[in-house]
């Protein structure tokens, strides 16, 4: 598994990005992504399988206008 730290502008609720990014995966049918919010950081962290490319860029088009940085662990 991939871990995505996608960290979020000023003006942004983690809980907000998350609730809507599993809208967005369970449109796409993507049941294998995880996503969980970090109130505290002000960032949503994204587990996608390793060789799941097409999650991978869903992810991050959804998450371009909402993020400041993002880190891959």
């Amino acid at each position: 598994m991939k871990n995505h730290r996608y960290l979020l502008k000023d003006s942004l609720k983690a809980e907000d990005i998350a609730k809507d990014l599993k809208i967005q995966l369970e449109v796409n049918r993507l049941h294998t992504v995880n996503v969980f919010p970090i109130a505290e950081r002000n960032e949503v962290i994204v587990q996608v399988a390793d060789a799941d490319g097409t999650a991978e860029d869903i992810v991050d088009a959804f998450m371009n206008d909402y993020k400041t940085g993002e880190m891959l662990e």
